[in-house]
C-alpha cells in the first residue's frame, strides 16, 4: 500500500475549506483511505493565529491506476485557484504544485509518481 501526504498552504480562511473540498474529491477515487493528519484542519469556528496555515491530508491507495487518477485530481485542483499551493509527499520525496500551467503540473506529477523507490 502506498501512502501519500498532501499539504495545502495558504490563508487560514481558505485552507480549511479547500482541504475539505479536496478531501471530498479524493473520496470519489478508488482509494483505501483519505484522512486529515492529526492536528488538522482546525475546527470551522476557530480562528488560526498563523497567516500561513497548512492542512495535511493522508491518502492511502493500493493500485497504480489510482495513483494516476490522484495525480490528475491534484493537477486539476491546483489550477482551479489562483493562489493554490500543495505539497505532495511520498516518504522522503516531495513536490510542490502551484497554479502554473496544467501541462507543467502534469509533467511534474507524472515524473514524481513514476519514480521507483528502489532507484
Amino acid at each position: 500500500m502506498t501512502t501519500v501526504s498532501l499539504t495545502l498552504h495558504g490563508d487560514p480562511e481558505d485552507v480549511d475549506t479547500q482541504a475539505r473540498q479536496l478531501r471530498a474529491e479524493l473520496l470519489d477515487l478508488d482509494v483505501d483511505g483519505v484522512d486529515f493528519a492529526p492536528g488538522g484542519p482546525a475546527p470551522q469556528a476557530s480562528k488560526a493565529a498563523d497567516a500561513d496555515t497548512v492542512s495535511t491530508i493522508i491518502v492511502a491507495l493500493s493500485t497504480s491506476p489510482v495513483l494516476i487518477q490522484l495525480g490528475r485530481v491534484l493537477r486539476d485542483w491546483v489550477t482551479r485557484g489562483q493562489h493554490r499551493k500543495i505539497e505532495v509527499r511520498d516518504g522522503e520525496r516531495s513536490i510542490v504544485l502551484t497554479n502554473t500551467t496544467s501541462a507543467d503540473n502534469q509533467a511534474a506529477i507524472e515524473a514524481f509518481f513514476r519514480h521507483d523507490p528502489q532507484d
